[in-house]
């Protein structure tokens, strides 16, 4: 999940409204179901809709979404509006880079609506979670070959693409590791939004960490690039879904999210994260990009990035608890990260920021 838009969804479409999509779509079709999906912390909607027509298939996602003009808003809200939706013009250049990723039927920006392939039900967790190792290892290599290939596409670039305008660099990794001193370690310890300053040892220590982050070589960065975004479709084929914040940024930070996210330790244990790790820079090297030539630099910098990002979402999860009043993610998420933080910590040998973390909260123990 990604919480860069702080704000509350309010996106909402009529039946009537899907009904006209769809007709307008598909000339005769008929909507036989509408089922709503389990959401995320996100700010959009899904519904999908059962057709009955002789030209559209059996199944559609509608994507819905505030048609306010805030969907084009750029992710970390700053400057002036995009041309178009993002997702739109993220998915035309993965597509245009063999990135598999759902098809787009109709754009209806007016209504805060898309009409989207339906890929089913099956995100990568669930199926690596029930699988077999060998079968767990061939998925998630799967996995890690698609990023790969997302990842060196800005240097391959053959259209204009919004995610190649913007980085996610010293700034954006500054301020969400000071939401993390704020919201995620103030709701950890019980005393709501805690004001910047409050804690200088520990924030001094966090942009320490950030500042080895910011080091790091850049690539296209999904900034969601986990196994519940990652679909398995009816053909076995492995697609990519919720793109569309994508940006340029630390190229390990996809990585780190896919192998360390909030329940990943279900079906990736340190040995086969240390081959997937190994398989990203051959993956990587067959995409003709070899950030690492060294072994010892490469696993140093993933574990920045674990690091990183995990403190990251705990304090996003702080954000959800304190501000839109949904503690359920912090509480039932941010442990399980935690532990990912220290195990990340305790690779690096970075005990000053695991003691100081360990001291202010149970979660970091």
């Amino acid at each position: 999940m990604n919480f860069g838009r702080i704000r509350a969804s309010s996106a909402a479409v009529s039946n009537q409204v899907l009904k006209d999509l769809a007709a307008a779509c598909w000339p005769g079709v008929e909507i036989l179901a509408e089922r709503p999906l389990t959401g995320d912390a996100g700010t959009r909607s899904y519904v999908r809709l059962r057709l009955r027509g002789t030209q559209a298939p059996a199944t559609a996602l509608a994507m819905l979404f505030s048609a306010d003009g805030s969907a084009r808003a750029p992710e970390e809200g700053d400057g002036p509006p995009q041309s178009e939706l993002p997702f739109v013009n993220m998915q035309r250049f993965l597509r245009e880079h063999e990135v598999p990723v759902p098809e787009i039927y109709w754009v209806a920006e007016s209504e805060g609506c898309l009409l989207l392939e339906d890929l089913g039900d099956l995100p990568l967790a669930q199926a690596a979670e029930k699988a077999e190792d060998s079968e767990r290892e061939v998925l998630m290599k799967q996995a890690v070959s698609l990023l790969a290939k997302l990842a060196t596409a800005d240097s391959r670039a053959k259209s204009a693409c919004f995610a190649l305008e913007q980085t996610y660099g010293a700034d954006a990794i500054a301020r969400e590791l000071q939401i993390t001193a704020t919201h995620g370690l103030g709701h950890a310890q019980g005393v709501g939004i805690r004001p910047a300053g409050a804690d200088p040892e520990l924030e001094s220590a966090l942009a320490a960490l950030g500042k080895r982050l910011e080091k790091q070589p850049l690539g296209l960065m999904h900034r969601d690039y986990h196994a519940w975004n990652l679909h398995i479709d009816p053909t076995d084929q492995l697609r990519v879904i919720d793109f569309q914040d994508a940006t340029r940024g630390p190229l390990l930070y996809d990585l780190a999210s896919l192998l360390t996210d909030r329940d990943t330790d279900r079906f990736v244990n340190p040995e086969l994260e240390s081959d997937l790790l190994v398989y990203w820079h051959e993956e990587m090297g067959r995409c003709g990009q070899h950030p690492y030539p060294d072994g010892n630099e490469l696993r140093e910098a993933y574990f920045v990035a674990v690091a990183y990002r995990t403190l990251r979402v705990i304090g996003r999860f702080g954000v959800l608890a304190l501000e839109l009043e949904k503690p359920g993610y912090f509480e039932r998420y941010a442990p399980r990260m935690a532990q990912q933080t220290m195990r990340a910590l305790d690779n690096l040998g970075e005990e000053e920021l695991a003691d100081l973390l360990f001291q202010r909260s149970p979660i970091f123990s």
